[in-house]
């Protein structure tokens, strides 16, 4: 068992979805929410952070709301770290049907000490899958009291280990429906 929290970012609009609940989008038969708990079998806990409570109840998971409303994923970050019981959580965002166990794996037996364990593929940081340490809390909220909602600036401010060479695939968030039709397409 991996020590750590693996919390579900489930609070956005999907806006770009057309306001489908991206994290209930299909994907080989299971919601994208029913892949993601089961690649983190393996963590201590898992926990999903989502503003509407009521329609997570099935999973019989713990359900958490942001603390800061109206804060985007950094927001949603925080309510994870505040919420956890353990000192290391990796983030995901609900988008990512196509995350293996064997990646959540990989990124939850890092032992070293660091605030941010970021994945980067194709030159991009995942910053939507990675793993904060619980003491990054106070910053993160000092960083959204300012209305400095933005993950990519506030992982300038901390200490982060940069992991490389994992498959892109395994990354794919799904933000759009023309993204869903190709995921439906290609994978």
């Amino acid at each position: 068992m991996i020590n750590k929290t693996l919390a579900i970012l489930a609070g956005g609009q999907s806006s770009r979805m057309l306001y489908n609940n991206k994290a209930f989008l299909i994907y080989k038969e299971k919601t994208f929410i029913e892949q993601i708990i089961r690649a983190g079998s393996s963590y201590k806990e898992i926990i999903i952070v989502a503003n509407n409570k009521d329609i997570y109840e099935e999973f019989n998971l713990r359900v958490v709301g942001d603390i800061y409303k109206g804060h985007g994923p950094l927001g949603g970050i925080h309510a994870a770290l505040t919420n956890s019981l353990t000192e290391y959580c990796l983030c995901i965002a609900c988008d990512m049907p196509l995350i293996s166990p064997e990646i959540l794996d990989i990124l939850g037996c890092i032992e070293e000490d660091y605030e941010g364990l970021i994945p980067k593929v194709n030159n991009r940081l995942q910053t939507l899958c990675a793993v904060y340490k619980k003491t990054i809390v106070n910053n993160i909220e000092k960083s959204l009291q300012e209305n400095e909602n933005k993950i990519r600036e506030f992982i300038v401010s901390i200490e982060c280990k940069v992991v490389e060479g994992l498959s892109y695939r395994e990354f794919l968030n799904i933000n759009t429906l023309e993204d869903y039709k190709n995921l439906e397409a290609k994978y």
